[in-house]
């Protein structure tokens, strides 16, 4: 059996095969070993805790399927430093007219601001686009333009230049009852560079009542105290504004439901 070549050039950008080498820089500037993001962010942990359809605990590589979530994440007993509960606004955002992608050119305009490659090829943890999961290439493209166009432009008119640590993925299911929007294109995770945990803090609420996203997870690292904001798009629907799930906080992987919470 032939082994995968450990490198391969998508969109003129070498990539690894291995998805632990790929988040490999972002996992060491996190504090080596740490389970945050890319690799266990949102329910993952949840998933390898045995909360699945297999009742398996630890990494799922041998089942075919892979076990999928069958339980809300646990919900954080820890006593916040600050919290915000308010309720977001809502809504589904700027309808989009998708531009068909020729499957090569990783250069294609998703929205004036940002090309295909920032969420993909050139993210911190870089996928190519592939048909994945049973949707096109072309069905991917559409949503990740939506998330550029909805969520990515005013993010980037607040508040200025973002690294994007990871969007879209080619690994697990974005299918339910699994949550994770990763490998459908709807979901990116992203940092500003020079923010301070009181900068993530502070505007926070912003992102929550100004972007029409279908979720927002306030997230931090596993081991470190980094933080990062998780925002999906769907446009199909976003969340109604009362879910709980549409707005969260990840603190030593587990969550809290309905609202911001400050833990570092």
């Amino acid at each position: 059996m032939a082994c995968a070549a450990p490198m391969i050039t998508v969109g003129g950008v070498a990539i690894s095969t291995s998805t632990f080498v790929n988040a490999q820089p972002l996992l060491q500037a996190l504090g080596g070993s740490d389970h945050g993001d890319p690799t266990f962010d949102e329910y993952n942990s949840n998933i390898a805790g045995g909360n699945n359809t297999a009742g398996t605990k630890g990494v799922q590589t041998g089942n075919n399927p892979l076990p999928t979530q069958d339980s809300l994440p646990p919900q954080n007993t820890a006593t916040p430093m600050a919290s915000n509960s308010a309720t977001p606004p809502g809504g589904n955002g700027i309808p989009v007219t998708c531009t068909i992608w020729d499957g090569v050119n990783y250069d294609t305009q998703l929205s004036p601001n940002f090309k295909l490659r920032d969420f993909t090829v050139n993210a911190f943890y870089p996928h190519p686009l592939i048909p994945f999961n049973g949707l096109t290439a072309q069905e991917r493209f559409c949503n990740l333009q939506n998330l550029a166009i909805n969520v990515a432009e005013p993010l980037l008119a607040q508040f200025g230049k973002f690294r994007i640590n990871s969007a879209i993925r080619n690994e697990e299911t974005c299918q339910p009852p699994n949550k994770s929007q990763h490998p459908c294109g709807m979901a990116m995770d992203v940092q500003f560079i020079g923010w301070t945990l009181d900068t993530y803090w502070a505007n926070a609420p912003w992102v929550r009542d100004n972007i029409p996203y279908d979720q927002f997870i306030y997230e931090y690292s596993g081991n470190s105290n980094s933080v990062w904001y998780h925002l999906s798009f769907n446009q199909a629907g976003n969340r109604v504004a009362g879910d709980p799930l549409k707005v969260m906080t990840m603190w030593q992987n587990k969550y809290d439901h309905g609202g911001l919470k400050r833990y570092a």
